[in-house]
C-alpha cells in the first residue's frame, strides 16, 4: 500500500513541480520586460502589468511553466497582442517572436500581427517575410478565414508597393480579390494602374466606387485617372466629391480588430469610437464603443457628442437629440452640440431652429471654419445669399487659401449684385486657381454682366477660352449678353437640355447668375 501511495506521489510532482523539463525552451526566446505603463490610465495599467507580471515570473522561474510548448506559446502571443493593443510594440514583437518560436505549426496570428509592427516601424521586408509564413500556415492548415487570408493579401501587395515593385503588389492584389471581392482592393489596383494604364484604372476604381460610394480615396483617384486622360469634367466631379466625402476605404482586418478589441479603458474607446466613426463610417460599431466608454465615463460631454453625431449619420434623429442635450447639460456652451441640434432640426424642415442653433454655436466658436461654413449652407439653402457673405468672408480672412470658400464668396455676391465686391475677390482667387473651373466660370459672369463701368469683355473673353463642356455654353450665354447679342445668347443656350436664361434673354435683359454645382 505504501509503494502504491509512494508511486502517486512521484507521478503528481512530476505533473505539477517537475514540468519544467518536459520540453527544451528554444534559445531564440527572448525576455519580455515590464513596459513604463505611468502614462496610461488605471484601467490599462493594471491589466498589462498583471498579464506581464505572470510572464516574467515564468520567465524567472518563479512560476511554474506551462505544460506545453504550445500553452507557452499562446501565453506569450496573449500578453503580446495586449502590448500590441496599446502600442508597446518593441515589447510586443518580442512576444511574438517567442510564441513563432515555440510552436511555429500554429503561429499564423502571431506572424501576422508581428508583420503588422514591421509595418508600423517601417521594417518592410521583414512584414513581407512574416506575411509570406502567415499565407503559407493558412495553406498547410486549409484554414477556412477568407478575411483573413484576404487581408493576408492585401498588405502584401502594400508592403511591395512601399518597396517600388508593383508587380508583386499587383499580384498580391489580385489574390486577395479571390477571397474578397472588396473596395479597397479595387480602389489600389485601379491607383497602381493610373500612370501606365489609365483605362484599366477607371475599371477597378469605379469597382471600388459601386462597393463604397462614400469612400474620400477613390473619388481622389478617380479624379487623378481623368485628369490623365483629359476628361476634364469627371474629374470636376470627383474632385468635388473628394472635398465633401468624409470615409476612407479601410480592410476588414479581424486579427487585429482582436488586438483593438483589448483596448477598453475609456480613452481607448473613445479613441477606437473616433477611428470608426470619422475614418471607416461604422457607425454601428462607434456607437457600441462610445456607449461602452460611457458606463465608466457618464460625465465626458465628447463621448456624448460623437455618440449623438454617429447615431445621426445614421438616421436616428430622436436618440441624437437625446445625446446632443446630453453634451449641453454637461457643457451648456458646447458649439459642436448645438450645431448637432441645428443639423437635426434641418432634417425636421425646421429651418428657423436650424438657423437659431447654428447662430449659437458660430457665437460660440467664432473662428471654427467646420461650424461656421455649415450655418453658411444652411443660409444658402434658405436661399439667403447676403447673409452668408460675411461668414464666407469670415471664413477667407481666417483661411486665405481655401478655394471652396472663395469660390462660394464670390457666387453669393454676385448673386446679391455685388459687382466690384466680386471683382476684388476674383483677383486674388484667379491668380491663387488659375485651373479652378468654377472660379473662372464667375469671373467670365462678373466681367460680362456687370451692369456699370467695371464690365470688361476682354477679360470675360480670355477666361471663356478656359472653360469646356456645358459651363462653357453657359457662360458663352453671358458674354453674348454682355455684347447686346441676346438673340445670339438665346440661341447658344439652346443648345443645353436645361437653358437657364433664355425668358431674360428674350426681354434683352443681363442673365441670372447660375450656381456652378447646378451645370
Amino acid at each position: 500500500m505504501r509503494i502504491v501511495l509512494f508511486t502517486q506521489i512521484v507521478s503528481l510532482l512530476l505533473l505539477l513541480g517537475c514540468n519544467q523539463s518536459a520540453y527544451d525552451i528554444p534559445a531564440g526566446v527572448q525576455p519580455v520586460a515590464l513596459p513604463e505603463l505611468s502614462k496610461l490610465d488605471k484601467v490599462a495599467n493594471e491589466k498589462i502589468s498583471l498579464a506581464c507580471t505572470s510572464l516574467i515570473q515564468i520567465q524567472a522561474g518563479e512560476k511554474e511553466l506551462p505544460l506545453t510548448k504550445g500553452e507557452l506559446a499562446s501565453e506569450y502571443g496573449t500578453v503580446g497582442q495586449l502590448l500590441h493593443a496599446y502600442s508597446f510594440l518593441d515589447e510586443a514583437a518580442k512576444c511574438y517572436n517567442n510564441a513563432i518560436l515555440l510552436d511555429p505549426d500554429n503561429s499564423l496570428s502571431w506572424n501576422y500581427l508581428l508583420a503588422q509592427i514591421h509595418l508600423d516601424t517601417d521594417n518592410t521586408h521583414s512584414a513581407i517575410t512574416h506575411l509570406k509564413r502567415a499565407e503559407s500556415i493558412y495553406v498547410s492548415r486549409q484554414s477556412n478565414r477568407p478575411d483573413v487570408l484576404h487581408a493576408i493579401h492585401y498588405f502584401m501587395g502594400n508592403a511591395y508597393l512601399s518597396i517600388d515593385q508593383p508587380q508583386e503588389a499587383e499580384a498580391a492584389f489580385e489574390k486577395a480579390l479571390q477571397s474578397r471581392n472588396s473596395a479597397i482592393v479595387h480602389w489600389s489596383l485601379g491607383k497602381l494602374a493610373i500612370t501606365t494604364d489609365p483605362e484599366l484604372s477607371l475599371v477597378h476604381l469605379q469597382q471600388a466606387l459601386q462597393l463604397n460610394p462614400n469612400a474620400r480615396n477613390t473619388h481622389y483617384s478617380l479624379m487623378m485617372a481623368y485628369n490623365k486622360l483629359g476628361n476634364n469634367r469627371q474629374a470636376r466631379l470627383h474632385k468635388t466629391a473628394f472635398e465633401q466625402a468624409a470615409i476612407e476605404l479601410t480592410v476588414h482586418d479581424e486579427l487585429m480588430q482582436s488586438v483593438e478589441d483589448l483596448r477598453d479603458s475609456p480613452a481607448a474607446l473613445r479613441a477606437r469610437g473616433d477611428s470608426a466613426l470619422f475614418l471607416s463610417g461604422d457607425y454601428p460599431r462607434a456607437i457600441k464603443l462610445y456607449t461602452d466608454a460611457l458606463k465608466d465615463a457618464p460625465n465626458d460631454p465628447s463621448l456624448h457628442l460623437n455618440l449623438g453625431l454617429a447615431k445621426f449619420r445614421m438616421g436616428l434623429l430622436q436618440a441624437a437629440t437625446t445625446h446632443f442635450n446630453n453634451t449641453l447639460t454637461i457643457a451648456p456652451d458646447h458649439s459642436r452640440a448645438m450645431t448637432g441640434l441645428g443639423l437635426i432640426a434641418l432634417s425636421n424642415g425646421d429651418m428657423n431652429t436650424a438657423l437659431s442653433h447654428l447662430q449659437r454655436a458660430v457665437e460660440i466658436e467664432p473662428n471654427s471654419r467646420e461650424i461656421r461654413q455649415t450655418y453658411v449652407n444652411t443660409l444658402l439653402q434658405n436661399n439667403d445669399q447676403a447673409a452668408a457673405i460675411p461668414h464666407l468672408q469670415h471664413i477667407v480672412d481666417l483661411f486665405p487659401a481655401d478655394q471652396p470658400a472663395m469660390t462660394l464668396l464670390i457666387y453669393c455676391q454676385l448673386a446679391n449684385q455685388q459687382f466690384k465686391e466680386a471683382q476684388h475677390q476674383l483677383e486674388t482667387a484667379l491668380q491663387l486657381f488659375p485651373e479652378e473651373q468654377a472660379v473662372t466660370y464667375y469671373g467670365v459672369f462678373a466681367y460680362a454682366t456687370s451692369p456699370d463701368d467695371s464690365r470688361n469683355l476682354t477679360l470675360a473673353t480670355n477666361l471663356l477660352s478656359k472653360l469646356g463642356s456645358d459651363i462653357q455654353v453657359v457662360a458663352q450665354g453671358y458674354v453674348l449678353a454682355g455684347e447686346g447679342k441676346f438673340s445670339e445668347a438665346a440661341a447658344s443656350e439652346r443648345s443645353l437640355k436645361d437653358p437657364f436664361n433664355l425668358e431674360r434673354y428674350s426681354d434683352s435683359k443681363l442673365p441670372h447668375i447660375v450656381n456652378y454645382e447646378d451645370l
